[in-house]
């Protein structure tokens, strides 16, 4: 089970991180046309996979290590900060370096530091992509202490389904509010605000809750994750005919469809085996998920980097070869990433939370 739950989840890791270097692809085609609307759909719709993926195996870690006793808070963030920072900071100097290349000037960054950038207003052009790592690396931060506070409530009443909820209610009352007082634009002004998005990751965690406590049969996930695809389907159906940066319901409920419409899908994602998957699929999908993190880090600061170059594509040709070289180009900096800082930095993780 452990393996075939590895598979499925890696190869919805790998989905995310493949639609999000898709839809920044298609940037590529701007000199032709700016009705990028579909491509752009799923850069937005990789990352809303990676919200929820996070809440699932985030929760997943807390539950097992609460439930064995074994949770250690210090222990948690050293793993989660070990896994996430040092890649983090890392682009952030580059994205620092390569503003400064384009613009002329150095750009303020004190916020980034701190993962603040986009916290209730919206995220500064410099390292634009880092508007969904601020809000992931606030949950690494609220998930523990939340799940602490939250075992000491249950024990006196409540449920955890109910607390967590409760949780979703409150970030959405937060997000109405929000919509009606600033009535902000639906990507900058909503999508991408860090205190209007977490509950984007709660969706996971009740995943990982009903997967691992109240168990959950096969026909059970099944059902789940076609209820997932027709929401899904009203998702798609809202994206594209809702006027998105004036319309009500598309810049606050459709914020809570999306995540519990992916989160449906996961359990039986999770249920995927690998067994009567081709090999070279299955070894593909674990390297694009192992590379990932840093596939979504290096891919703009590449596509940034090309920018200063003295070709530009004009034609259909030109725009073709610029992002296939992108796609290409990023894959490979991903993979030297990986093997050469990523890993030997998580390898050291492993080592030093061991103990």
């Amino acid at each position: 089970m452990d393996g075939a739950r590895r598979f499925g989840l890696d190869a919805w890791r790998a989905l995310a991180i493949l639609l999000v270097l898709a839809g920044h692809a298609s940037f590529w085609f701007l000199p032709l046309t700016r009705e990028l609307d579909v491509w752009y759909s799923l850069a937005f719709l990789g990352v809303e996979l990676f919200f929820v993926l996070s809440g699932f195996l985030i929760g997943g870690i807390l539950i097992g290590e609460f439930r064995s006793g074994s949770f250690r808070l210090r222990q948690f963030w050293t793993r989660r900060w070990l896994r996430t920072l040092p890649n983090y900071f890392l682009f952030l100097g580059v994205n620092i370096i390569l503003y400064r290349a384009m613009f002329g000037a150095w750009p303020q960054f004190g916020l980034f530091l701190v993962f603040l950038q986009n916290f209730a207003w919206p995220h500064p052009p410099l390292f634009s992509e880092a508007w969904s790592l601020s809000i992931e690396e606030l949950f690494y931060l609220i998930a523990p202490l939340a799940t602490l506070a939250l075992v000491r409530l249950v024990r006196g009443r409540g449920s955890v389904l109910g607390w967590l909820l409760a949780a979703i209610a409150l970030v959405t009352a937060i997000r109405i509010g929000y919509v009606l007082w600033r009535d902000p634009l639906w990507d900058s002004g909503v999508r991408k605000i860090a205190l209007l998005r977490l509950d984007a990751f709660i969706y996971g965690v009740i995943a990982a809750w009903y997967c691992n406590v109240r168990g959950m049969a096969t026909q059970s996930r099944r059902r789940w994750a076609l209820s997932g695809v027709c929401g899904m389907a009203v998702v798609a159906a809202a994206f594209f005919l809702l006027p998105r940066d004036h319309d009500f319901f598309a810049r606050t409920f459709l914020f809570n469809l999306i995540p519990a419409s992916l989160a449906a899908m996961l359990p039986l994602a999770a249920e995927w085996r690998a067994a009567a998957v081709p090999q070279l699929v299955q070894a593909a999908t674990r390297r694009i998920a192992l590379w990932s993190y840093s596939l979504y880090l290096c891919q703009l600061a590449l596509m940034r980097s090309m920018s200063l170059l003295p070709w530009k594509a004009t034609t259909p040709a030109e725009c073709l070869f610029g992002a296939v070289v992108f796609v290409v180009l990023s894959i490979a900096c991903a993979a030297l990433l990986y093997r050469f800082f990523e890993s030997p930095i998580l390898r050291w993780r492993d080592r030093i939370t061991s103990r």
